[in-house]
């Protein structure tokens, strides 16, 4: 399969490629934007270099998309978002994001959302899209609210990370 591009009127959706460890690395070695994933804050290019082949691998497994979420004006990736834990058999993925805080509160990662959503309802034949965030992660819980998701509980201990249990609120969005 080749992999989809999406546009927006700010923004292009493409595969992670190789020359975007530099931008990657920029944002995943803050550890204001690692706070709330489950890795630890990049030290390396490498380890850039390391998620991006994740990334790429997972599409060639078939799991799951991860689009480059690059900025028209300056040819910049400003992100990464996708769908990971892909139960074709469920119809149901679990979505996932981040942003480089150089580029928060602009509602880039709305922008970028949206028509990942519809590829993923009206292409890949989704039902469901689940949304785990961490419960203080109230700027990810905006946006998942603001996309019509629907908060369905708390899941208490749910993902262990950096060496200790955490809880993981669940969103959900149902294809109607």
């Amino acid at each position: 399969m080749i992999y989809p591009v999406l546009e927006t009127e700010r923004l292009l959706l493409r595969q992670l490629t190789p020359q975007d460890a530099e931008d990657l690395f920029e944002y995943f070695s803050l550890d204001e934007v690692m706070e709330y994933y489950d890795l630890d804050t990049f030290k390396t290019l490498e380890d850039a270099q390391n998620i991006i082949s994740h990334f790429n691998g997972e599409f060639e497994k078939g799991k799951g998309f991860r689009w480059a979420i690059e900025l028209k004006s300056e040819k910049k990736v400003i992100g990464t978002c996708g769908y990971h834990n892909w139960y074709r058999e469920h119809s149901r993925a679990e979505i996932g994001y981040e942003l480089n805080p150089k580029f928060w509160r602009n509602s880039y990662m709305k922008e970028a959302v949206l028509p990942i959503l519809i590829f993923g309802f009206e292409t890949m034949a989704l039902h469901r899209v689940d949304a785990f965030i961490d419960p203080s992660n109230i700027s990810s819980e905006k946006l998942l609210l603001s996309l019509n998701f629907k908060e369905e509980g708390m899941l208490r201990d749910y993902f262990f990370e950096k060496g200790k249990f955490v809880d993981a609120k669940i969103f959900g969005l149902i294809n109607e």
